[in-house]
């Protein structure tokens, strides 16, 4: 699979006896030795844990990050809260209401946000976002895809697991899209109270790389 981008946990997908196939320009685990069904068997009814890793990660910080982001993106960033709601669901629209990708928005920190897009349009989305960042002032756009690492927890159990490992800090909850900063066998993590498989309790991290 020559020229395609591996996640951080690419290794360990192979020593663990993943399939690995093509998506999104990525070379990404498909499946495990017990097989499909088992996997999603697991998750439902335990946890399932997912290397997201591939997903484009873009920093979008400064006084001005705000006024940009409520420009380029159709929900309403200013509705995010650290303490209360930092993550919301949103769309990338074009000029004419298309959506170019739809997206999750983070909020961490104050006057920083993490935006993640999809894997195949991370460099479409990336065109269009800085296309509109001329017009802004006091905002800085940073991809962070090989700088963090993102990995999903979800499934009945993930909230267990969580707090089974959590060194300090808070499990963001008790809502969906609630966030928290905690520690993890020593490294800063950043929690979110998000994912895609539809179980009710679930998980994402974001973990800088060199942690």
């Amino acid at each position: 699979m020559s020229g395609l981008k591996r996640t951080i946990f690419y290794d360990r997908h192979v020593a663990l006896g993943a399939k690995i196939v093509e998506f999104g320009g990525w070379e990404m685990p498909i499946f495990y030795p017990a097989g499909i069904l088992e996997e999603h068997l697991a998750t439902r009814k335990k946890a399932g844990l997912f290397d997201v890793s591939h997903m484009g990660r873009f920093i979008v910080k400064g006084t001005g990050a705000l006024k940009f982001l409520q420009h380029v993106l159709t929900n309403n960033a200013e509705a995010l809260n650290i303490r209360e709601t930092g993550a919301q669901y949103t769309l990338i629209p074009n000029e004419t209401g298309g959506a170019v990708d739809d997206a999750y928005l983070y909020r961490f920190v104050e006057d920083e946000y993490l935006l993640v897009v999809n894997a195949s349009n991370r460099e479409k989305d990336w065109e269009h976002l800085n296309l509109h960042l001329k017009n802004f002032q006091d905002v800085e756009l940073i991809d962070k895809t090989s700088d963090i690492a993102m990995i999903a927890l979800q499934g009945p159990m993930s909230r267990y697991i969580m707090k089974e490992n959590i060194e300090s800090g808070q499990l963001p909850e008790p809502i969906r899209n609630a966030v928290s900063i905690v520690t993890i066998s020593g490294a800063t993590v950043k929690l979110a109270r998000t994912g895609y498989t539809g179980e009710p309790l679930c998980f994402e991290l974001f973990i800088d790389r060199d942690d």
